[in-house]
């Protein structure tokens, strides 16, 4: 069997991190191809080549795939296996990139590199193995293909079924899982799956007590974009017009770090909004203010909707445009206490222009609909016709977004200044056991039973954690809010349903609760990135069935 031999897990192990499926690259493709041809050297899949697919992610430019591997047992139970083939970039190696993806050269070579104190006294234990990928998250996935394995040939011994689901794009925008999710709706619908919980297996690093992790939980995370429009005016006469720049500083003061935006569940608590993007529109230097000015934040949930997160957006918007007349009044007031003649002098600097607005706020789709209300088919057929020459020159999907926004303005016939707000892709939903259905009170009691196996066996203390430390493809199997998603999340992301895809329907037919348990590591995407051997060899195979057993021990019908 392969969970029990060491030498087999490593080499599984090795044969994973040699491939270099560095995220948003089309080595992840060799990397689909590496997990299915080793799934393909599993007797009970050459004789059942259906239950194996290696699918092809639609509307990809890079040809990327992702792996499915269905065991059939009896019954109607199936727990999901899951995990991620990609990895982030290697840059941070420096000299040592060459080494990055050879788990023995590199652990050696490091023996020559000037490491961390931690690192360093780890790698003198001769117990950890270092390599990109070896943590995040080439690990779990020899552990489930390991499990496969074992399971195929016991097929008949247990009651349920076993879905492995292998995804690239996890470390970008996740477009593996959101590619699976409607295939794994098929499988569900074709061999009559009742699908009970995923099981993820990403390593995790025990907290200063020496405690490990186990998450039921995933954290959300949504991108706001604020598109600021002022006024322009020449650098020579600075009142002549309201900077878009101004405007959105005071976005920035008001949103950066700020606790308004900080969800609390069960005494977890998401980290405050940063800003991740900020620039103007301009392509070239020009001594014209700039008129647009735009910016998007990392905004994390576990309990804040769409909704929520759009209202707070326009408090924030509506106090930055009232925040820029105001300092704007009061710099023009300061500069013509300064002018013994008032502001004409010989610079040129003129009167004060005119403020006789009201400042606006406006959502994605209050612009949208503006336009197509003044405009109508001039304007629809020239976004979407935007819309799809986009798609060949502009390939971020961010980027994307905030063109189309400035597409739509261009057709709005409100031309002072404003702020419209829009969402930017990925969007992840939050993911939390709520104790409320049977499902999630199940999954609880299966996590404290991992506890107490693991305590009795091995001598490991176990702590649950309600989310999962990161973002992750946990997210798209349990979506409480699709209503609240379709109503406010939608309408208000420009490149949906063009170059980003969001199944909620289909998320919604997989309805599972969630849990995280796997390998010990430390420092994920850095270059001291490395994994703890004994543990993965010794005890992750065990924890991982004593998972799954408990999960498809799960009477459907208490």
């Amino acid at each position: 069997m392969w969970l029990n031999d060491e030498t087999k897990l490593k080499e599984i192990l090795n044969r994973l991190v040699n491939v270099p499926s560095v995220s948003g690259t089309t080595k992840e493709r060799g990397m689909a191809e590496e997990v299915y041809n080793i799934m393909s050297e599993i007797p009970y899949f050459q004789e059942n080549q259906e239950l194996l697919n290696l699918k092809k992610l639609p509307y990809d430019d890079l040809d990327r795939y992702y792996v499915t591997a269905l065991l059939k047992g009896k019954g109607s139970k199936t727990v999901i296996l899951l995990h991620h083939h990609d990895v982030v970039d290697i840059e941070d190696f420096g000299s040592l990139r060459e080494y990055a993806f050879n788990p023995e050269k590199i652990t050696e070579k490091m023996a020559d590199f000037d490491l961390p104190e931690e690192a360093r006294k780890d790698l003198e234990t001769g117990e950890w193995l270092f390599g990109r990928g070896v943590m995040d998250m080439k690990s779990g996935a020899a552990l489930q293909i390991a499990l496969m394995h074992d399971y195929s040939h016991k097929i008949n011994e247990f009651d349920g079924n076993i879905v492995l689901v292998s995804v690239p794009d996890e470390e970008n925008n996740s477009e593996g899982i959101l590619s699976a999710v409607p295939h794994l709706v098929e499988l569900r619908d074709k061999h009559d799956l009742e699908y009970i919980s995923v099981i993820k297996s990403e390593s995790h690093q025990p907290d200063s007590e020496g405690k490990n992790d186990i998450a039921i939980g995933s954290i959300g995370k949504i991108l706001p974009l604020f598109y600021c429009f002022g006024k322009e005016t020449h650098a020579g006469n600075p009142f002549g017009g309201l900077n878009s720049s101004l405007i959105f500083s005071q976005v920035e003061a008001l949103m950066e770090k700020s606790p308004e935006f900080c969800d609390e569940f069960k005494g977890e608590l998401t980290p405050p909004p940063v800003n991740l993007k900020l620039n103007d529109l301009r392509g070239v230097y020009n001594v014209t203010t700039p008129q647009v000015t735009i910016g998007y934040y990392n905004v994390m949930t576990i309990n804040s909707s769409p909704y929520d997160v759009l209202e707070k957006m326009k408090s924030i918007a509506k106090q930055a445009l009232d925040n820029s007349i105001e300092i704007y009044n009061q710099r023009y007031d300061g500069f013509q206490n300064l002018a013994p003649d008032g502001v004409e002098n010989s610079w040129g600097v003129s009167e004060k222009a005119s403020l006789n607005w009201e400042p606006k706020v406006y959502t994605f789709e209050e612009l949208y609909n503006s336009a197509y209300k003044a405009w109508g088919d001039d304007f629809l057929n020239d976004y979407n016709e935007t819309a799809e020459q986009l798609k060949e020159s502009v390939k971020d999907e961010r980027e994307y977004s905030i063109h189309l926004v400035n597409k739509a303005h261009d057709y709005c016939p409100d031309r002072n200044p404003k702020i419209v707000l829009a969402f930017l892709p990925p969007f992840y939903p939050h993911v939390k056991n709520n104790r409320e259905t049977e499902k999630e009170q199940f999954i609880l009691d299966v996590v404290e039973n991992i506890k107490k196996e693991t305590r009795e066996k091995f001598g490991l203390e176990y702590k649950v954690t309600e989310f999962f430390k990161g973002i992750s493809d946990l997210s798209f199997f349990y979506v409480p809010e699709s209503e609240d998603i379709a109503n406010y999340m939608n309408p208000n992301m420009p490149a949906l349903n063009r170059v980003y895809r969001l199944p909620i329907e289909d998320i919604s037919k997989l309805d599972v609760s969630v849990v995280n348990v796997g390998p010990v590591g430390k420092d994920a995407h850095q270059y001291t990135e490395r994994l703890y051997l004994p543990f993965f060899t010794q005890k992750a195979p065990q924890i991982l069935e004593i998972a799954v057993n408990e999960v498809l021990n799960y009477n459907t019908k208490q």
